[in-house]
């Protein structure tokens, strides 16, 4: 049995509300990943959030949080704009282009990218439980 998305309305909520309301959740998560406030990082990911990213594949939140409490990530920008947002249930599946600046091994970075965040909703809070990260000069 296939699983339609709820994308006209769910909540009563349209979708331009819904890209409303996942742009504020994406810009609470954008603001902690620039302050580099990995306690507010925390709150915003699940336990078992991973990442996945073209220059370092799969990382876990415990790798992820490290990483910039020991200095060896630096975040000093993070932009996206939600594209599209998709619901199943209290999953959403959010699709973000996106500006990212840093740090990393002492290297700089400065990159767009496609982002996908996949959240859950738990006692009404949604928690990112994965993110999917493509390079937007990407090649098919």
């Amino acid at each position: 049995m296939a699983i339609e998305p709820e994308i006209e309305m769910h909540d009563n909520k349209t979708d331009k509300e819904l890209k409303s309301k996942f742009q504020q959740i994406e810009d609470e998560l954008n603001g902690a990943y620039e302050r580099n406030d990995t306690k507010k990082i925390s709150e915003l990911l699940a336990d078992q959030w991973t990442i996945l990213e073209s220059s370092t594949g799969l990382s876990d939140k415990k790798h992820f949080i490290s990483s910039i409490e020991n200095g060896k990530l630096i975040q000093t920008k993070m932009v996206k704009e939600v594209q599209q947002v998709r619901l199943y249930g209290n999953c959403a599946i959010v699709i973000s282009k996106g500006k990212n600046e840093g740090q990393y091994a002492g290297i700089s970075y400065n990159s767009e990218q496609w982002v996908t965040n996949t959240y859950i909703k738990e006692k009404s809070k949604w928690l990112c439980v994965m993110t999917q990260e493509v390079p937007v000069n990407c090649e098919i």
